[in-house]
């Protein structure tokens, strides 16, 4: 017999001696670590589908999303100032699709994708911060923190997205006003630029009609998050339509404008793999940070060791039975699942007593499911008994 009120309820995998400092749950984080860690098998989210594989696009030849999701970011922050505290990434490009300054369907294409992941427990402009991450990781780069807590803007945000015609001094300035100095300028440039490229159609001043395959020139010789953006303009082989091409006669060379902005130091430095992958997570969790003043940030997420969902409390036949379910997710990333003998649900009464007598509920395996970088098992748990 177990009475309703003996449940205090302590979620405890048979292998606890490999816990560490994990988060607690309930969190503000467990939506978006989901959408994080969950990308195929069991309870999968999905989120990462979009951007898989990283030359990947539903919209088909000459589209690569996972360049756009970091491109939505990028739009989305650029007009904040660290100044004045109003705007950054806030979502406010939600109203600002149809502006000059965001040339083509890549923004709406994106925000179209990331609508069915927007709830109460993720506002979309934690779901664009989470596309960098995703976007990013798709295409082999590095690890970027997310921290979650963005509120979203209700209305248009200021102009200010850098344009390929600004001088550099400009480009400067922009930068400067979101709190990133020369150096983490062109850093973020060529982080940015890594993937995908410039449609002809949206910029025929820089790259023209008919001149290269799906008339979208690419930024480097790759479709993967690596340093060729940097190397081949340091190695004076690159195709940048931003370094190259239509784009030197008429001042819109913004990629080789702000590459040499502090005489090619930065660039060449990040012609390194190792270097250009941790120069990259750096900025580009700067970048998803810069949030409007007030706006408090979590920790960055991490995934839990032990997570439970849909735990569920019911009263049957007419209230004479109890029955408690619900799921146990385990992290396997560092414990494989052959280790795991079992799980199990501890509880207590009260009091802190065992008069429960064994006061275990059992599981059984129901799924497996991985992330990027993460592996999980999914056990279920059913528990039926009498009230009185």
């Amino acid at each position: 017999m177990i009475r309703p009120s003996l449940w205090i309820l302590a979620w405890i995998a048979s292998v606890v001696q490999y816990a560490t400092a994990v988060p607690t749950w309930p969190s503000s984080i467990d939506e978006l670590e989901d959408i994080m860690f969950l990308n195929t098998g069991y309870r999968s989210r999905g989120f990462a589908v979009a951007v898989t594989p990283c030359s990947f696009s539903a919209q088909g030849n000459g589209r690569i999303a996972a360049a756009e999701w970091i491109r939505t970011a990028f739009h989305d922050m650029a007009t904040g100032s660290v100044f004045t505290g109003i705007g950054g990434l806030d979502a406010s490009l939600v109203f600002e699709t149809n502006g000059g300054e965001n040339i083509g369907a890549a923004f709406n294409t994106t925000l179209t994708t990331f609508a069915p992941f927007l709830s109460s427990r993720a506002s979309m402009a934690d779901i664009i911060a989470m596309g960098v991450y995703t976007a990013v990781r798709s295409c082999g780069g590095p690890v970027v923190p997310v921290r979650t807590g963005r509120i979203d803007a209700t209305a248009a945000g200021p102009e200010g997205v850098p344009l390929p015609q600004n001088p550099t001094g400009t480009f400067i300035n922009q930068f400067a006003r979101v709190g990133f100095n020369t150096t983490e300028m062109i850093a973020v440039t060529a982080c940015g630029h890594t993937l995908g490229g410039v449609h002809a159609a949206d910029f025929p001043q820089i790259v023209a009609a008919g001149t290269v395959a799906n008339d979208f020139q690419h930024f480097d010789s790759t479709t993967i998050f690596d340093e060729k953006v940097a190397s081949e303009f340091v190695s004076g082989t690159t195709t940048n339509p931003l370094v190259v091409g239509p784009s030197v006669g008429n001042g819109r060379n913004s990629d080789g404008r702000v590459f040499a902005a502090d005489g090619n130091v930065t660039i060449k430095a990040m012609a390194n793999p190792s270097t250009f992958a941790s120069t990259c997570r750096t900025v580009l969790q700067k970048l998803i940070d810069v949030v409007p003043s007030g706006t408090a940030l979590t920790d960055s997420i991490t995934p839990y060791e032990v997570k439970p969902y849909a735990v569920q409390l019911t009263l049957l036949d007419g209230g004479a039975t109890i029955s408690f379910t619900g799921d146990i997710r385990v992290r396997t990333t560092v414990r494989p699942a052959s280790q795991i003998a079992n799980v199990q649900l501890v509880y207590k009464d009260r009091s802190g007593g065992t008069s429960c007598g064994s006061c275990i509920i059992n599981t059984s395996y129901k799924g497996a499911a991985a992330g990027f970088d993460d592996s999980f098992t999914v056990r279920s748990f059913k528990k039926t008994t009498s009230v009185f």
